[in-house]
């Protein structure tokens, strides 16, 4: 069972749902205090069907992804190969369909426009994993539109939104995703090149890939800026100052260091804790 469980990326999914979570209380709060939220303006049911379309749905895309990855993920990560391994690909792509199917249900009980993009999201990933992975930029960009995605639908479980700043979250959540999808690519380059996956780092090289991803952290610094014009708060001014700035600072340098393929997985695991520490910065907006 614990494989199943894997398969799935708990610690990814539960990242989803806490970015839905943190949104609702965002979107609800009085005069934007922190302790001041208006429970009455949460849609209860809209949330709960809402956040279950979004981890379903993207739960869905983890098994195809594994599924068509096999073969790459025996060179790059043997020691995490799940399918063919402790289960079969039968039973994976039968865990798919449910998941993905239960997902687009729970959309379509969201709203019409809900489920049609679960549907459209659905098709996408899978065809990311088919083919759009293997290709320069256009698997990043599907990925970290995605991951901007979320930060928007959250809205759906609320009655009226307050100042919550979803486009500069989701512009943030677009860029750092897509740094840290070139820093995955960069990790992986030797099975991307053994299968002839024209990723970017395959071929750009790693150096440009790294230049790539300077311009993508650089981004989310001028977000953050605007956000401090616009919140204007002091307790999100200390709070991303000690936290978000300095963890992507850190990743930076990292980056400049880096040289092994344990090097990029330590950036990639800082990457997505400025992603999760950046969503409670939301609270104090």
């Amino acid at each position: 069972m614990r494989y199943y469980w894997k398969l799935i990326r708990p610690i990814n999914l539960c990242l989803t749902l806490l970015t839905q979570i943190l949104f609702l209380i965002s979107a609800s709060r009085i005069n934007n205090q922190f302790f001041n939220v208006d429970l009455s303006n949460i849609r209860v049911s809209e949330s709960i069907t809402t956040m279950l379309a979004c981890i379903l749905v993207a739960a869905g895309g983890y098994i195809i992804n594994d599924i068509f990855d096999i073969e790459t993920d025996t060179i790059n990560k043997p020691e995490k190969l799940i399918i063919s391994k402790h289960i079969s690909i039968k039973k994976a792509y039968l865990l798919y369909f449910i998941l993905t199917t239960i997902g687009i249900i729970s959309g379509f009980f969201t709203g019409l426009g809900m489920g049609i993009l679960c549907i459209v999201l659905s098709i996408l990933l899978y065809f990311y994993s088919s083919d759009l992975k293997g290709e320069q930029l256009q698997g990043n960009l599907l990925i970290s539109m995605m991951a901007g995605m979320v930060v928007y639908v959250s809205s759906r479980g609320v009655y009226n939104v307050s100042n919550t700043y979803f486009a500069e979250y989701a512009t943030m959540a677009f860029f750092i995703t897509m740094a840290r999808e070139i820093i995955k690519d960069i990790e992986d380059i030797e099975g991307d090149k053994a299968h002839d996956y024209l990723t970017y780092p395959v071929v750009k090289g790693i150096q440009k890939s790294k230049n790539l991803t300077y311009i993508f952290i650089a981004i989310c610094l001028i977000v953050i800026g605007l956000l401090y014009i616009q919140a204007n708060n002091i307790i999100f001014t200390i709070y991303v100052s000690a936290t978000i700035i300095p963890i992507l600072g850190y990743a930076t340098w990292l980056i400049v260091k880096a040289t092994k393929k344990d090097d990029y997985k330590r950036i990639s695991n800082w990457l997505k804790a400025t992603m999760f520490l950046g969503l409670f910065s939301s609270l104090f907006c």
